[in-house]
């Protein structure tokens, strides 16, 4: 009887968080993205156009960091898998929502489509939840290490992800890569170097390399991001 082989472990990807990730002293490993993403995303909420007191779902919510891009009167819906307490919602089994059709003026899917097993059903049901005319605001990686999260299956070419996007059934109203290139390459040197330096080195290589990363990534145009990206971002709408 033969076992299939279990997925690879990533080197304790997670093991040195911050205790606020996403805005990272400058010596953390990840710093210029995550800096960079939620100031990206905060400015591409505002393209949900959600109003007054209507209702947006966050699949995946996590700890809830982008709740703050809506008025308090927004009806902020947070759905993740079992276990989480921030979450109102718990996922089904197969990851789907357990809410009516056509309930939401906007979804956020932030850094979640590289973790689900299957990426159509995700965006199906994106697009289920939406009212006509809805916003869907969606970031996924597009070059990055695996970083199991509890699973990391998918990458995206732009191409590729706006392609599955459109076959959800949305059209796209914008799109664009955070990190650059240049930059992106200079964050993996640094993720296969890291981890085998001695503690006491780590944090001035990352300040290191995390500075030369924010300088590269200033000489990338928004069309060289648009096509290569660490990270893909993108506004659609339900029709």
């Amino acid at each position: 009887m033969t076992t299939r082989p279990a997925a690879p472990q990533a080197p304790r990807y997670q093991a040195d968080r911050p205790p606020d990730f996403r805005n990272p002293p400058r010596w953390h490993r990840l710093a210029y993205i995550n800096r960079a993403l939620p100031r990206s995303l905060e400015r591409l909420a505002a393209e949900l156009h959600v109003s007054r007191g209507g209702r947006v779902l966050d699949y995946g919510c996590a700890d809830l960091p982008y709740r703050r891009f809506f008025p308090v009167d927004v009806d902020y819906v947070s759905a993740d898998l079992p276990g989480n307490s921030d979450a109102a919602l718990e996922l089904n089994p197969d990851g789907t929502l357990p809410v009516p059709d056509a309930g939401f003026e906007a979804v956020l899917s932030t850094q979640v489509l590289e973790h689900v097993a299957d990426p159509g059903l995700h965006l199906s049901e994106c697009f289920r939840v939406l009212r006509p005319g809805g916003r869907l605001l969606l970031s996924t990686h597009g070059t990055m290490v695996y970083h199991p999260d509890p699973v990391d299956y998918w990458r995206w070419t732009c191409a590729g992800l706006e392609r599955v996007v459109r076959e959800a059934g949305f059209e796209i109203e914008r799109f664009e890569g955070i990190m650059g290139l240049a930059a992106t390459g200079l964050q993996l040197i640094q993720e296969s170097t890291y981890y085998g330096l001695p503690l006491r080195l780590k944090q001035l290589y990352a300040l290191l390399m995390q500075t030369l990363i924010s300088v590269v990534d200033r000489t990338q145009g928004s069309e060289s991001r648009r096509l290569n990206a660490l990270v893909f971002a993108l506004v659609a709408k339900k029709p």
